[in-house]
């Protein structure tokens, strides 16, 4: 499969609105609307970049097969990828997530220049765990009990990557 990256866009909603698990994604909440789908979006204030909401395409199909969404921090240099998803499970282990990965990555690092991306991964997400380490992220260290779900309370790891080690994968990758 080919891929392309492009900006989410409004006209996605009726094919991402299905890839949201709010268990996973706790900022939306069934039934998950446009109105929330639109924090996914590219925004700016002032004419500064504030978030960066990204689709990776299918070329053949045209359609959006997965999706990132980034909040910018320009005063300290930092990019917080809050969700980072494959579409449907049909589509999983295809290489996508790893080249939406690395597709985010070059746009912040070498587009924009930050020192720091991270990110944070749920404690029971071995899965997303293992694949942020796989693709170069760091452990900055383990948040306990830091989110209530119901009843109980779950932790989450903070992870990140420095534009310097960016830069050792990026010769790498060459």
């Amino acid at each position: 499969m080919q891929l392309a990256i492009a900006e989410l866009e409004r006209a996605d909603f009726p094919i991402i609105r299905g890839w949201i698990d709010p268990k996973i994604f706790p900022i939306f909440h069934p039934p998950i609307t446009d109105e929330q789908l639109e924090r996914l979006l590219t925004r700016r204030e002032d004419g500064r970049l504030t978030d960066l909401g990204l689709k990776a395409v299918d070329v053949d199909a045209g359609s959006p097969v997965g999706l990132v969404h980034v909040v910018l921090n320009w005063e300290n240099e930092y990019a917080h990828i809050q969700q980072i998803l494959v579409g449907s499970p049909e589509l999983q282990r295809q290489g996508i997530g790893s080249a939406l990965m690395r597709n985010v990555l070059e746009v912040l690092f070498d587009q924009h220049g930050f020192h720091r991306v991270q990110l944070f991964v749920d404690e029971d997400n071995v899965a997303a765990f293992d694949f942020y380490r796989k693709h170069g992220f760091q452990v900055d260290g383990f948040m306990r009990e830091s989110r209530k779900v119901g009843d109980e309370f779950e932790g989450w790891y903070c992870l990140s990557m420095l534009d310097r080690e960016w830069c050792e994968i990026g010769l790498n990758r060459r």
